[in-house]
């Protein structure tokens, strides 16, 4: 390290003393190497020793890596050195050396110090405290959370209107956890203040005093400034286009016009905002109809697009004023109560809490910041005196990856660095991508713009230095990332400008000069033609993979650490994209079709492996083996391996009831054995813990061994050790219940453990962004940059900000409407743009992992009008608010690169004109349409669009061919015989087939734990019905009495649940028991019940119209199914509100379905059928069909 030359920003840094000083390092400027040789600075020049310093780094990887770089360096001084005593004895105290997380810093202070916390009176942390993982602190939440939610309830029926508010409001639903998910989020978000509870405190003053007038309060001002700027800038982007009319006659007499006094308008509107809210809202424009114009279709077509992105966006960001400003202002304070009401309902979780983990000795990660806090720092943020003890032990606190922090962490490092003073942060803004963990970048912005150049700083001022040169990636790589982020990047929209000190500088001279690096930006159009529909995906892989393929045959060459070059290998490429866990098997397909191997960082769907999906099923069983579905799971996979056929024979001992009784009722050896295994299971489980419980199920089934043995053995086993960890993690006190209850929450809200293969894997790399940060390839594919930007989180109904405090929804109870407030748009719009300006540094991230080659890939469908709808509104460097707009990555590309002479091709294509276009040096762009032919075949190169102005031949014939299976096209694969007419059941078991078109009411009645009575609807008043008649005793007697005793039965063993017993209807059910029909069923000899069936049927039982050869799927279930001496009678049971003598002319509405049934058990059970009856309990009448 000591022989490479450092630049002279590089030297500064490493030399520059007397006050915080601030290194912003781009990406590949060394910031390491130089973090590494300040220290060695101070341990050479000024005799320091490498434990008088505090490191702190991000990742406990990130901190094991650089104490080794350090040792590894320190050895190679003591080599050159070997006189240097002092030298040697760093090399014994760099392994105590303090180079560790902000984690594990602040629990080493607070073992030590413990004892200055107060407690809460009845406990305190001792020394000896346990931190919890996230998975036993969530647990933990719940159950508190339940104890406070209790307690809320208790305030509600003591008269709480706030509390009811907030209930039927903000918390409405079937149950309470809409909103004891609020209070769990809110609790999660406000842990990025140092003090959480004081900002709750500001937060509830806030909604206790509403405005007066939106322009004074910050959500009216938000709202009112975005739209100025948003006026602003297409006032000036019409006016830009009217004057370009000058030399076009017919445009300037049609459109001109239009587009002057729109922009009037649109400053009118801009000026009115001193005004108010209401002025503004008077103020929205009224756009002119544009007069017709003749030829000039090119740019008519041009004009006419900025005219209609105008409209749309004006229109849009001028929505919010066709609201009165007292409507708003009313809005606010019909939902003050309560929010007030959340606010101190979180504050009293977050209490219980915490009371919780005192009582347990416990912390979980937050809190060791929190209390750390506590304890250096005074009321007033001045340091304490152990701040003031632990900052004199250290010549310096160095902090690598600081654009990563947040501010309870920046509170910290303030207390223990003299105020600052001996403060030595490294980090790079335009990479800090962890907002969505709670990281804080404008910290570090905020640094970056106050502090002055070093070299000016006097003596005792913060101050800063820039390392800009990149020692990385080729010339051609940083011109391209320069030439976007200077095109979109500003303080606007971006938090940040991008000037000369932002760009990257080349600094890796050690680079071969060649012509063939320059950055690609493929943009791929699919759509779809009469002859084939195409999946945008799969194009998009199978195009990657042969550009792969390209590389690879032409033995593209990449240059080694020796200088030499040598011909590209699988494992030079990535493909980065933004999150690739949906992509993934269409990637790897389409790499290993090339016959290209690869590999994944990302981690697959855990639940959804075979393994994994069978240990669920075993874990549910051992706690309660009355569970059809995994009891039959676990018989049928490889650990027993009972076939479907052995499963139906055991099935056949007890026809009804649980599937464990007919287990229980087989002597067979092969379920004798089962049973044995599983009843030792569970008495194990009655003394072992989770951990040990699962590690008892893997030896006495070798799972391992058996899902070893499988295809992918390794990274079956790699998830069998993952689930034995997640087990152990739970603690010595949580068993088979707890852990199947954490499984079922991973699974329901789509987490997963960390699982490691072992293995590094060959091949392309395929990852995400995130997970690239801080690595490097020779080359980088960046692909799915058409994906979305995912916006879910701002349509949760209360919206967090840290500056802005809580913004949430109007729920008008007396409407039965919800929308969102003003506070919430407000917080929505701030969110929105901090959330881009995220994307945008995660962009910077993907193009500068890349060292000699940067391929970008965006594919799209109708990616023409898209192309049109930014020209629209591009320029170089783009308008903040035209970046803004931007939906994907990328459209951040493609805005830069269409006012460039490189996108002569996509311009064309679009039909757009070539003024004032800049040089896009460092890239080159292709067009693409619908290349799957090409990219599919591995000796085709891909063949580049059809050039505008080329000319095919036409055949005029071809505009009068149909399409001949139209009709066949669009019927559904599956149907089920509610779709001809039935019930809900029907449609449960029909996994994929086309679903019914149905309108769903919204309703805003109260939340049912609030409802002090309310009844089954119809539909599940007819489950309830159809449930007790699959379980019903015929032979028992035809009584009400003996009804209602089965039903208790029912609901005893959880059949039922206690609303449906309650109610269900034992008059009507004894009233059919004493029926003829009812009669017949007893002296059936086989009788079937809830009988399911699938079979392929003709499509023409759904529409005629179809082919007679066409077939689909018919799935559904009988209700009652009896034989005869003349055949099968099928029951279907009615629970319709129908009067005596309707029951005819509803049972023709049900012919088509008994019809179904009829079809399907004639051929399933190879039987005539000779009656179909529909039996309509309301009026006790039997209809025959």
């Amino acid at each position: 390290m000591a022989e490479i030359q450092l630049t002279q920003a590089q030297q500064a840094a490493v030399d520059n003393r007397g006050g915080s000083l601030l290194v912003s390092a781009a990406a590949g400027s060394g910031k390491t190497k130089v973090l590494v040789e300040r220290l060695f600075a101070y341990m050479e020049r000024e005799r320091c020793d490498v434990d008088d310093f505090l490191i702190i780094t991000y990742t406990k990887a990130a901190a094991a890596e650089l104490r080794g770089k350090i040792a590894a360096e320190l050895s190679r001084r003591v080599a050159v050195h070997p006189e240097s005593g002092h030298l040697r004895r760093q090399l014994f105290r760099v392994y105590q050396a303090d180079i560790k997380t902000v984690d594990a810093f602040c629990a080493a202070v607070l073992r030590e110090n413990v004892h200055l916390l107060p407690g809460d009176g009845q406990h305190a942390l001792t020394p000896d405290f346990r931190v919890l993982d996230e998975q036993e602190a969530q647990l933990l939440r719940e159950r508190v959370l339940e104890r406070v939610m209790e307690t809320f309830y208790a305030r509600l029926e003591a008269g709480d209107a706030e509390g009811e508010l907030l209930a039927e409001t903000l918390g409405a639903g079937r149950d309470d956890r809409a909103l004891t998910a609020l209070v769990l989020e809110q609790h999660s978000k406000i842990q990025s203040h140092p003090y959480p509870l004081a900002w709750l405190e500001q937060v509830y003053a806030q909604w206790e005093q509403t405005p007066q007038a939106l322009a004074d309060c910050a959500y009216g001002r938000i709202l009112m400034t975005d739209t100025c700027r948003k006026a602003d800038f297409w006032a000036r982007r019409l006016l830009q286009a009217a004057e370009e009319m000058a030399d076009c006659p017919a445009l300037e007499k049609g459109y001109a016009a239009g587009f002057r006094d729109a922009a009037a308008q649109l400053a009118h509107l801009r000026e009115s905002a001193a005004d108010g809210w209401d002025a503004m809202g008077a103020a929205v424009p009224k756009f002119p109809s544009l007069r017709p114009v003749r030829g000039e279709e090119e740019r008519k077509v041009r004009a006419k697009a900025i005219w209609d992105r105008c409209k749309a966006e004006m229109k849009k960001a001028a929505a919010p004023y066709e609201t009165a400003e007292r409507d708003y202002l009313d809005d606010l304070r019909e939902m003050a109560p309560a929010m007030r009401a959340l606010i101190r309902l979180t504050a009293d979780f977050t209490r219980a809490y915490q009371a919780e983990k005192l009582r347990r000795n416990a912390v979980d990660f937050s809190d060791q910041e929190h209390y750390a806090i506590e304890i250096l720092t005074q009321p007033d943020g001045a340091p304490t005196e152990l701040a003031r003890q632990i900052s004199s032990r250290y010549q310096e606190i160095m902090v690598d990856e600081y654009q990563d922090t947040n501010e309870v962490q920046n509170c910290i490092f303030r207390a223990v660095s003299r105020d600052g003073q001996n403060l030595f942060t490294v980090g790079d803004v335009k990479q800090s991508i962890y907002r969505f963990r709670l990281a804080d970048p404008t910290i570090f912005l905020e640094k970056y713009l106050a502090y002055r150049d070093a070299a000016e700083a006097e003596d005792g001022q913060p101050r800063r230095v820039l390392l800009s040169q990149n020692f990385r990636s080729r010339r051609e790589v940083l011109e391209s990332t320069n030439y976007v982020f200077s095109g979109i990047m500003s303080r606007e929209m971006g938090e940040m400008d991008y000037g000369e000190d932002e760009q990257l500088h080349f600094g890796a001279s050690y680079y071969v000069p060649r012509t063939d690096t320059a950055a690609e930006f493929h943009l791929v159009s699919v759509e779809d033609t009469e002859d084939e529909q195409f999946d945008r995906e799969e194009v998009e892989a199978r195009f990657a993979a042969r550009r792969i393929r390209q590389m690879l045959d032409e033995g593209y060459p990449v240059q080694d650490a020796d200088g030499r070059l040598r011909p590209i290998t699988p494992e030079d490429i990535v493909i980065l994209m933004r999150s690739p866990r949906t992509r993934l098997r269409a990637f790897t397909d389409a790499l290993r079709r090339e016959r290209i191997p690869c590999s994944s960082g990302e981690q697959s769907a855990f639940f959804a492996t075979t393994e994994i999906a069978v240990l669920f099923s075993f874990l549910q069983i051992i706690d309660n083996p009355r569970q059809d579905v995994p009891l039959i799971s676990v018989m049928r996979s490889p650990l027993f391996g009972f076939t479907p056929d052995r499963l139906a024979q055991i099935r056949t001992l007890i026809p009804e009831g649980d599937y464990y009784d007919a287990v229980c009722a087989d002597d067979a050896p092969d379920t004798a054995a089962f049973r044995a295994t599983l009843d030792a299971l569970r008495a194990d489980a009655r003394s072992l813990c989770a951990g040990e419980l699962v590690w008892r199920l893997y030896d006495t089934c070798h799972v391992l061994g058996v899902f070893g043995a499988m295809e992918g053995g390794a990274a079956r086993r790699a998830n069998l050790i993952a689930l034995g960890s997640l087990a152990d993690n739970l603690g010595g006190q949580a068993g088979v219940f707890e852990l199947v209850t954490q499984l079922r929450r991973l699974l329901e809200n789509d987490r997963q453990p960390n699982v490691s293969t072992g293995q590094s894997g060959g091949g392309v790399q395929i990852m995400s962004i995130h997970r690239s940060k801080g690595l490097e390839f020779p080359v980088v594919i960046l692909a799915d940059l058409n994906k979305q930007f995912n916006e879910q989180d701002l349509k949760r109904p209360v919206l967090v900000h840290p500056a802005l405090g809580l913004g949430c929804e109007r729920v008008d109870r007396a409407r039965h409407i919800r929308y969102d407030s003003v506070s919430k748009s407000a917080l929505a719009l701030a969110l929105r743009r901090e959330a881009k300006a995220e994307e945008m540094r995660i962009l910077y991230v993907a193009l500068t992992r890349a060292k000699e080659k940067l391929i970008c890939i965006d594919c799209m469908k109708r990616a023409g009008a898209r192309v049109r709808d930014l020209a629209a509104i591009g320029s170089y460097p783009a308008k903040p608010e035209a970046v803004a707009s931007a939906r994907a990555l990328g459209d951040w590309l493609l805005l830069p690169l269409l006012q460039s002479v490189q996108a002569e091709p996509i311009r064309r294509w679009a039909g757009l004109d070539a003024e004032h276009l800049q040089d896009a040096v460092g890239w080159e762009v292709f067009l693409w349409e619908n290349p799957t032919r090409q990219a599919a075949a591995p000796s085709a190169a891909p063949v580049p669009a059809q050039r505008a102005g080329e000319e095919l031949p036409f055949d005029a014939a071809q505009l009068d061919w149909v399409y001949p299976h139209a009709a066949s096209a669009v019927i559904p694969s599956k149907v089920t015989a509610t779709q001809l007419k039935g019930r809900a059941l029907d449609q449960e078991i029909a996994e994929n087939a086309a679903p019914e078109r149905r309108v769903r009411a919204v309703s805003f009645e109260k939340p049912r734990f609030l409802q002090k009575e309310r009844g089954l609807t119809a539909a599940e008043r007819g489950t309830a019905m159809h449930a007790v008649m699959q379980y019903l005793d015929f032979a028992r007697p035809a009584d009400e009495q003996s009804v209602r005793e089965q039903v208790m039965q029912l609901r005893e063993r959880r059949q039922l649940t206690p609303e449906q017993a309650a109610a269900i209807d034992v008059h009507e059910i004894a009233q059919f028991l004493r029926s003829p029909l009812a009669q017949r069923i007893r002296q059936a000899e086989t009788l079937y019940r809830e009988y399911r069936f699938a079979l392929l049927v003709p499509a023409t039982l759904y529409d005629p119209k179809v082919d007679e050869r066409e077939q689909m799927m018919l799935q559904g279930v009988v209700d009652c199914c009896f034989d005869t001496p003349e055949g099968l009678v099928i029951v279907d049971f009615k629970t319709d509100r129908v009067r005596l003598g309707q029951e005819p002319e509803r049972a023709e509405v049900y012919r088509p379905q008994l019809e179904a049934y009829s079809r399907a058990l004639s051929r399933v059970l190879e039987r005539n059928i000779s009656e179909r009856i529909l039996y309509f309990f309301a009026t006790g009448q039997e209809i025959s069909l």
